[in-house]
């Protein structure tokens, strides 16, 4: 059985990621693409400001129920 460590795992994994990735997004084609970096920090912010704009115009709306502490009803458009 061969021995390797780590590092030369580590190294392996890296050099055929980005070719097993392109593969994985070809095959599954048909559905819905997944994004493969994640968000810059600013971006992140930007978004979590504008769902927290959303979720309080829904709840002036009137289209938040809360049921309980941990449930609640959304009313979609």
């Amino acid at each position: 059985m061969r021995k390797m460590d780590f590092s030369e795992l580590n190294k392996q994994i890296d050099e055929k990621k980005s070719e097993v990735e392109r593969t994985i997004l070809r095959i599954k084609l048909p559905e819905r693409l997944l994004r493969t970096r994640s968000r810059d920090h600013d971006e992140a912010k930007i978004l979590d400001e504008l769902c927290m704009k959303r979720w309080k115009k829904a709840e002036v709306d009137g289209k938040i129920q809360y049921i309980s502490e941990r449930v609640w009803y959304y009313e979609f458009d």
